[in-house]
């Protein structure tokens, strides 16, 4: 099965896909380890595609040669969870970094993109593509679930304004776009030409407010406490202006 989420910056688009990969069975390559892994890789040690699923399987020999070098075993670890078909968790190695934001104009620099051709190619079961959209050729039309995420162009003018996002990534004095209704609020225009694509339209406030559970309605699942403390973290990431337009 082939799922994609879509949606336009200063959406909260890492956002949704965190509470996606921490909730459900879909998975995506999130960072291309394999080459990082066969530059460490010892004459012992086993192939990219016969790696384990914990450093605990490997050999003693491995493990000691891996707790001697925390930079490959990060390499090893990440690669690892690169294979696992099913949830992450907010232990994961990649979780960590992404929302490591001391600054929230420097927002974009811990972001991890999804490598959507390496999901492609990958033995995921159920895979997660991620996009943040130009216009509707970027909707993978035989997607099983095509998942639209949105917001009001309020809160995502001022989202993308702090984090130096979209409109806002080159500039301090982006030029004024259009609107239009949407599902009962005023969004970026080109939303509600893409919804025609798309089965799902889903609103971010929705998914704040639910603690991620609107959108994992979709997939049949109920949240868990990844789910809730990943939303509780990213809601605190923000200021009470930014809260206020989230949590209406």
């Amino acid at each position: 099965m082939n799922v994609q989420l879509c949606y336009f910056g200063g959406s909260g688009g890492f956002f949704a896909l965190w509470h996606i990969l921490l909730g459900t069975e879909y998975n995506c390559v999130l960072t291309n380890t394999d080459q990082a892994y066969e530059d460490i890789k010892g004459e012992s040690w086993p192939t990219i595609d016969d790696l384990p699923a914990t450093i605990r399987e490997l050999s003693d020999e491995i493990q000691q040669e891996l707790n001697s070098n925390q930079e490959w075993k990060l390499i090893v670890e990440k690669s690892m969870e690169n294979k696992i078909n099913g949830p992450r968790s907010i232990d994961s190695k990649f979780y960590k970094p992404q929302w490591n934001i001391k600054d929230k104009s420097r927002w974009k620099e811990t972001e991890t993109w999804p490598d959507n051709h390496l999901t492609q190619v990958s033995s995921f079961k159920n895979k997660l593509f991620f996009k943040c959209l130009g216009d509707a050729k970027d909707v993978i039309q035989d997607a099983d679930k095509k998942i639209l995420l949105y917001t009001d162009i309020e809160t995502q003018m001022m989202l993308a304004k702090n984090k130096k996002a979209w409109l806002y990534l080159h500039t301090d004095t982006p030029n004024t776009e259009k609107t239009t209704k949407f599902n009962g609020c005023e969004v970026f225009y080109q939303v509600d030409e893409i919804a025609k694509f798309t089965d799902y339209q889903i609103c971010l406030q929705d998914v704040v407010k639910t603690q991620g559970q609107a959108l994992l309605d979709i997939f049949n699942e109920k949240i868990n406490q990844n789910n809730i403390f990943h939303n509780n973290m990213w809601l605190n990431l923000h200021t009470n202006e930014e809260k206020g337009h989230l949590l209406k």
